[in-house]
């Protein structure tokens, strides 16, 4: 076998599992075992069957010797009659000619197969008839005319001649069987001989497979042994791990703490001491033109201009970002509130808006569901205000909000015919400052659509833009049953990452 034949058997044997290989040992253990039964049930059938052979020749040169026995048992019984006249030498007579009878009808039938010693025996029987004739006729001279014609007839009569051929021919036939018999003596030998060494290979091979067996399954103990080690380390160097990252996690806890209590502090000053600069800023600007303006050149009063309208917006900015660190720490708890009553407030606080762009405003039947209701108002609001401040230039805006079941809880819609958004910005307009409009176009600080998206991730969903047919935009944010805060830590990292990027 070539050596990437060899390498190839190696990997199959090694990726066959430790069951597979077991039950293939086991099949193919109790396959070589059956074939070695089988042939070892045959050997024995073949030497029992020689054995036969031999016993069957014992039994053939038995009778014929009964054969010769019964002629020379009906001799003498003849011979004592005949010399005494008493009727118990016919015992022997009488019981050597069964024994001929016997005998001969016994090798009849054994040697039926034997086209040989039949024909032995076709030629043996008329002699022994004659003999057996003679004996009886003797008999009948003794019986009837007394001992001198008796011992005449014996005299006279060729009984020795028959006699000679009687013993000839048994003696011709039980040479043959004696052939026979040194034949079937050495096949029942080698027939033993190879029973005997079928029994000695299947109990060889036995051993052979049991040692196997034994090596293979010591060496699956070994190698499951030496994974169970590899297992206990991986699970102690991934206990080690854990507890390292556990650690470091906890460490990373403390940090993340420490800069939330930082951004906290830094909100505070936002709402307070920035704002009051920015505010006397923003006073004493409008004061100086007030007071000096008619003293001012057109450049000057534009400047101040500019500068109130900075200081303006910095508070706006000031103000959002402080209401969108706000969404997770100090929202309100989650309470049964009607989406339909929010709407309503909230289309009042519109009113103005709505008016003046002359929009449309139409609603499917809202649900009940468990919220802030403060920031369920702010969603809305933003939602909506959007709507009417992103709207067609040549018409009016038309505004939709619905409402559809899911498996989890609500999914609230606001449709409107407005500009749209492009499909590639569809994430972008949830990131905290992120505008795809200048402000001269458009007023705002790009963190409306993120606080939208805060408050709804508090409460266990979240918002996307869903493709609208014929132009516009689809706005959709889900609400789960029960609602879900949203960790402030989240909120105040994502607050940090954009504050420190602007």
């Amino acid at each position: 076998m070539c050596p990437f034949r060899a390498h190839l058997h190696k990997n199959v044997w090694c990726n066959l599992t430790f069951q597979r290989k077991l039950i293939g040992g086991v099949l193919a253990a109790a396959a070589l075992l059956l074939f070695v039964a089988g042939l070892s049930y045959w050997r024995l059938l073949r030497n029992a069957e020689d054995r036969q052979w031999v016993v069957h020749t014992y039994q053939v040169m038995g009778q014929l010797d009964a054969i010769l026995q019964g002629m020379t048992d009906a001799e003498t019984g003849e011979r004592g009659y005949i010399l005494t006249g008493e009727n118990s030498y016919l015992v022997p007579y009488q019981r050597g000619l069964t024994e001929v009878r016997d005998g001969i009808a016994a090798v009849r039938r054994l040697t039926s197969d034997n086209p040989t010693q039949q024909r032995s025996l076709d030629s043996l029987e008329p002699v022994i008839a004659e003999r057996l004739r003679e004996l009886h006729e003797r008999i009948q001279v003794r019986r009837e005319t007394g001992l001198a014609a008796g011992a005449a007839a014996i005299r006279e009569g060729t009984g020795k001649e028959y006699m000679n051929q009687v013993r000839a021919s048994l003696g011709g036939m039980k040479t043959e069987e004696e052939r026979l018999l040194a034949l079937r003596s050495t096949e029942l030998d080698a027939s033993s001989q190879k029973t005997r060494t079928a029994l000695v290979f299947g109990e060889s091979l036995g051993l052979f497979f049991l040692a196997i067996a034994g090596l293979v399954v010591h060496s699956e103990m070994r190698h499951r042994r030496q994974a169970e080690d590899d297992v206990r380390q991986l699970n102690a160097d991934l206990e080690r791990k854990v507890a390292d990252r556990t650690a470091e996690l906890a460490e990373r806890a403390k940090d993340l703490e420490r800069s939330n209590m930082e951004l906290q502090q830094f909100a505070y000053v936002a709402s307070h001491d920035l704002q009051e600069p920015l505010r006397t800023i923003a006073s004493f600007t409008q004061l100086l033109a007030k007071r000096y303006g008619d003293k001012l050149d057109d450049k000057a009063r534009e400047f101040i201009a500019f500068a109130v309208d900075g200081s303006k917006r910095m508070q706006t900015l000031i103000n959002d970002l402080l209401s969108f660190s706000r969404v997770g720490t100090q929202g309100r708890s989650l309470v049964p509130v009607s989406t339909d009553a929010v709407l309503d407030a909230v289309l009042k606080n519109l009113k103005r808006g709505i008016e003046e762009s002359r929009a449309i405003i139409t609603r499917d039947p809202l649900p009940v569901v468990l919220a802030d209701e403060l920031q369920l108002s702010q969603i809305m609001q933003n939602l909506i205000g959007n709507a009417i401040k992103f709207r067609r230039g040549d018409g009016s805006a038309t505004v939709h909000i619905g409402a559809a079941r899911t498996a989890s809880g609500w999914n609230i819609s606001v449709r409107d015919n407005g500009i749209g958004v492009a499909p590639e910005h569809g994430d972008r307009i949830f990131v905290i400052f992120q505008r795809l409009h200048t402000k001269t176009q458009y007023p705002g600080t790009g963190i409306g659509l993120a606080i939208c998206k805060k408050i709804a991730e508090r409460h266990g969903g979240r918002i996307w833009l869903e493709p609208t047919p014929g132009g516009g935009s689809t706005f959709v944010f889900s609400i789960a049953d029960g609602g879900s805060y949203e960790s402030k830590e989240q909120t105040n990292d994502e607050l940090r990452i954009h504050a420190t990027s602007h």
